[in-house]
């Protein structure tokens, strides 16, 4: 018992003796390697919802790295690490395990890249030996030992590992929390930093009445849809109507919805309380928070999955939500910007976007129109971009552009927008080593997208039904009229024809001149 006791306050002191994880990691490795066989040491957490390992730092014979990488897993390593979960939330099992296991071969081919000097080769037979680590309920991650060799990890080692699992678990959920606080300083200052730098080009040339609307708009707390192609500048907008609103002192929060897995939106937006799902080691406020008393920009918000549909709408109504996980109703005073490149119109007849969301979003819609409606903006956006990126780059001085270049770039159409011209000018920099920037052969009059003919959505259609009788009309002026069989309306629609026909009938629509019946083979 003396000797146990010993040996938990000397690992505590180890971790205890610096506020840096992979410090500690390193005095703890060393002094354990008279404990038990070992020539590693890593603290490891297996993220279930992404399906992926997550290794945090690591220690062996030349130094301590805090690492915090994360890589995919199959579907092997998956099943006998899901296993070993749930014997380790009760009993904190230690897993012994040799170099043939899958998690085993993964993990150490993630080392090797980052560490060429580890000397244990991928080819290596070597055993490991794993430790959940936990905090109250909560298995926030994992302790792991390895040692080159087969079969030299033991029942005995075992017991000496679960002896020193508590200061590791302290350490780790210590260092989580000041990760996640850093991650969330650094998020606030890029989201700050951005808004400050976005300048709206355009603004008395090819977007004057977008501006237009923005001055409108922004002094009040309407929220506002932004619309247009993808690429178009939609951020920029919004960065706009925030920064001439009364809210500029506060935050602009911005969440991409497209971007976060369906299950991770709710957290997201709303937060998390501590112990809601697997690695909820802490409470953590969501955007709603972080952007009270400012601005929050929803980015692609037609990729809202229909459950976070009805809690949007719930706060857009009331300013309240909770916490997943939480059963205590928050406020919060946040003034909405959303933005989509789709039809929500056609959205909601599908049944994918909410009617009533749809009402609340769509007060004040602002269309964005595409860099082929607006060419005289191309000159001032290069100028501004190639300024922006020299600076980015550390290039000095901006070069000079090749005769002709201006006149290609206005020949094309952009179907990438704005996005494109900015990607292509970073491109052309780097390529040009100082000299005059030329760019690469771009096909002129490219075909304009659907989205862009006659019959197409307009913001200005306010009313539901109308939205949805110009969509009805644009598809059937595509199908040529033909509303039943291969190419009609009704596929391209997704609609039974005859659903298609009572609603066309309901909102007054001409039916065109049919051939009859469709027929297998028409």
């Amino acid at each position: 018992m003396i000797v146990q006791m010993d040996r938990f306050r000397e690992v505590v002191r180890c971790i205890c003796g610096s506020l840096d994880l992979d410090k500690a990691l390193f005095d703890v490795f060393h002094y354990l390697k008279d404990e038990l066989p070992l020539e590693g040491l890593a603290i490891t957490r297996y993220e279930a919802d992404r399906r992926r390992a997550r290794l945090i730092a690591m220690a062996y014979e030349d130094g301590g790295l805090l690492v915090d990488k994360v890589f995919p897993l199959s579907d092997a390593a998956w099943k006998s690490i899901t296993a070993w979960q749930r014997e380790s939330r009760s009993a904190t099992t230690p897993w012994i395990r040799d170099h043939t296991h899958p998690i085993n071969r993964e993990i150490f081919r993630l080392v090797q890249q980052m560490i060429p000097g580890f000397h244990l080769r991928e080819t290596s037979v070597f055993s490991s030996l794993t430790c959940g680590l936990t905090v109250g309920q909560n298995l926030i991650g994992n302790l792991t030992f390895v040692v080159e060799g087969q079969e030299l990890y033991h029942t005995r080692h075992a017991e000496i590992v679960t002896e020193v699992k508590e200061p590791f678990a302290i350490a780790l959920s210590n260092a989580l929390r000041y990760m996640d606080l850093v991650q969330d300083h650094k998020a606030l200052q890029q989201e700050s930093q951005q808004a400050t730098a976005e300048v709206m080009v355009g603004g008395d040339t090819g977007l004057r009445e977008v501006r237009s609307m923005v001055a409108q708009v922004a002094p009040t707390d309407t929220p506002v849809l932004l619309l247009g192609e993808t690429g178009t500048g939609k951020e920029v907008v919004a960065a706009e109507v925030h920064k001439l609103s009364s809210r500029s002192a506060a935050p602009l929060i911005r969440l991409n919805c497209g971007a976060i897995p369906e299950s991770l939106v709710d957290s997201e937006l709303f937060g998390h309380e501590k112990g809601a799902f697997t690695g909820a080691i802490d409470t953590k406020p969501g955007r709603f928070e972080r952007a009270d008393g400012g601005t929050l920009f929803l980015d692609e918000i037609g990729e809202l999955p229909p459950a976070v549909q009805v809690k949007l709408l719930r706060v857009l109504q009331s300013g309240e939500f909770e916490r997943v996980g939480g059963g205590e109703t928050l406020r919060v005073d946040v003034r909405i910007i959303a933005a989509t490149h789709r039809r929500l119109p056609e959205m909601v007849a599908d049944g994918r976007f909410r009617q009533d969301l749809w009402y609340r979003l769509n007060i004040f819609p602002v269309q964005i129109p595409p860099l082929r409606d607006r060419k005289e903006d191309i000159s001032l956006l290069l100028g501004h971009f190639i300024r922006t990126k020299v600076r980015e780059m550390n290039l000095g001085d901006p070069p000079p552009l090749a005769d002709g270049e201006v006149a290609s770039l206005m020949a094309y159409d952009w179907p990438g927008n704005v996005r494109e011209l900015q990607n292509l000018v970073e491109r052309a920099l780097i390529l040009s080593q100082g000299g005059a920037l030329r760019f690469p052969v771009l096909t002129p009059a490219l075909t304009t997208p659907p989205s862009h003919q006659a019959g197409a959505w307009s913001p200005q259609d306010l009313a539901m039904d109308s939205a949805i009788a110009g969509h009805i009309r644009f598809v059937l002026e595509k199908s040529r009229g033909k509303i039943a069989g291969p190419g009609g309306a009704a596929e391209l629609l997704g609609m039974n024809p005859n659903t298609l026909r009572s609603r066309m009938k309901k909102l007054g629509i001409s039916f065109p001149a049919e051939r009859g019946p469709y027929r297998r083979g028409e």
